[in-house]
């Protein structure tokens, strides 16, 4: 299950990892705890029902849930499934997502920042071996509604010891910028979003691509995949703008033949929830670091 911050979107997935079913659904993070949560637990249970249902109607010989992995916005605490203070959404601070999805659902349940339940699933899915191996590093940035990084080093999702790795929207890069809803003034994740909102599509990918250079001088890595709504609306632009920025950083350094490469992250709009599926999946079956 994927929660932004205006929509649900869930899939059911195979022990294989193949969608066998999809809903979406309006959602309002901000609507609070009890419907944020009921509205997950109905999602997974009428697409389970719905899917899993044999042909002739009976439930008996349905196959069951295996369990529920769930991804958001952070920041959050990945061990421990506890929200803290959700970027735009402090009334989240301390909330147990996991534990109340468990007591509704009857199953386990992982929950995990988006950006990082993306990058699982490019992982799994051998996003790492287009670029030099399964131990290849790489940065997943994902840009809708807001702006995150997954973080891919030496083949593993990389979450830092709080889970507080990846929190790439807000990194400042204009000291006097405008306020961010993180608190924050000039943070990558307020200067690209009004350019977007502007319509001004060149110079959010000018941003975007500052920040994935920071990125790649800091931790050296073999990619950049784009994904998020955003971006899918629009991806030749921002393939090209963050392009243009790495290309001119590493002309800079000595060679645009060392230029990190930029693509679009396989997977689509969907990659997210797919991505929350393999943080049950990938640690049963060893398709990437599940953490």
């Amino acid at each position: 299950v994927h929660l932004d911050r205006d929509e649900l979107r869930a899939v059911l997935v195979d022990l294989d990892g193949t969608v066998v079913g999809e809903r979406r659904a309006p959602l309002d993070l901000g609507a609070g705890a009890a419907d944020v949560v009921e509205a997950v637990a109905g999602a997974a249970r009428e697409l389970t029902a719905d899917t899993l249902r044999p042909p002739d109607g009976t439930l008996a010989a349905a196959p069951t849930l295996l369990g529920l992995g769930v991804a958001l916005p952070g920041p959050l605490d990945h061990v421990r499934g506890v929200l803290h203070r959700v970027t735009g959404f402090p009334e989240w601070d301390g909330f147990p997502l996991r534990d109340a999805l468990e007591r509704r659902l009857g199953v386990p349940v992982v929950v995990d920042k988006d950006t990082n339940a993306a990058a699982l699933g490019l992982t799994a899915g051998g996003a790492g071996g287009a670029v030099g191996g399964d131990g290849a590093s790489f940065a997943y940035l994902h840009l809708g509604t807001g702006l995150g990084a997954g973080l891919v080093i030496g083949g593993g999702v990389h979450r830092g010891a709080r889970t507080g790795a990846g929190e790439f929207g807000h990194q400042v890069i204009q000291l006097d910028g405008p306020p961010c809803t993180c608190g924050a003034r000039g943070c990558v994740e307020a200067l690209c979003l009004a350019a977007v909102g502007r319509g001004d599509l060149a110079e959010a990918a000018r941003v975007l691509g500052a920040g994935a250079a920071n990125l790649a001088g800091l931790l050296d890595i073999d990619l950049v995949l784009l994904g998020g709504r955003t971006v899918a609306a629009a991806p030749d632009a921002f393939v090209q703008g963050v392009g243009a920025v790495l290309d001119a950083r590493a002309r800079r350094e000595g060679g645009q033949e060392g230029a990190v490469p930029v693509r679009i992250a396989p997977g689509g709009v969907r990659g997210v929830a797919e991505g929350a599926a393999q943080l049950l999946l990938a640690p049963l079956f060893g398709r990437g670091d599940g953490g």
